[in-house]
């Protein structure tokens, strides 16, 4: 596979960006914290010792439960699509459609914690919005290769969607009404 680890999928006009490793990452991170959190429900209290009954904790189990169960079927769906109109980005909590009028260019720059790059949309308005963020934890010994092969894989991901918008762009494509109206297109991150 490539060094982005996804290959878009081109549909008529529609390109759609989706990594399977990173799909099943994000359900395995929710997965995790929902199992941790679930292991404190289930342990004895440690003043009194007593183990907490059914009833004491199954109100909150149960709901919690259905909603991580929606938060994987949405890890699953996580992608970035993008069609005539602009770009899409399909994430595990959220939906964001920005048409390509409205976007300067793609940018990437350093995680917060400078483990790692993120790839960003630069709007007209200077405002920047996250498209994916990119962390690399191997190899586990050599941290300043890991950054490196992480700032790689943003910029293979930046390069890949500029030359979409510019080719949009120079074709003159305009957007359907259905992407126009809902946003029909989207993209995958956690970020």
């Amino acid at each position: 596979m490539s060094v982005t680890e996804r290959q878009p999928v081109v549909d008529g006009h529609q390109r759609v960006y989706v990594s399977r490793r990173r799909q099943l990452l994000l359900a395995a991170g929710l997965l995790g914290i929902f199992l941790a959190t679930l292991s404190l429900v289930l342990e004895p209290d440690p003043e009194t010792g007593i183990k907490p009954l059914p009833g004491d904790y199954l109100w909150v189990v149960i709901p919690g439960t259905i909603v991580l169960l929606v938060l994987l079927w949405r890890a699953a769906k996580a992608r970035i699509e993008t069609d005539g109109g602009g770009i899409d980005l399909f994430r595990v909590a959220g939906h964001e459609y920005v048409p390509w009028s409205d976007i300067r260019g793609f940018e990437v720059h350093p995680t917060p914690s400078r483990q790692g790059a993120a790839v960003r949309i630069r709007r007209r308005s200077e405002a920047l919005v996250t498209v994916r963020s990119e962390i690399n934890v191997w190899p586990l010994r050599n941290r300043n290769e890991a950054r490196r092969l992480a700032r790689v894989r943003a910029e293979a991901l930046r390069e890949e969607l500029e030359a979409d918008r510019l080719s949009r762009l120079a074709s003159g494509a305009r957007p359907s009404s259905s992407a126009s109206a809902a946003g029909s297109a989207g993209s995958l991150g956690f970020g």
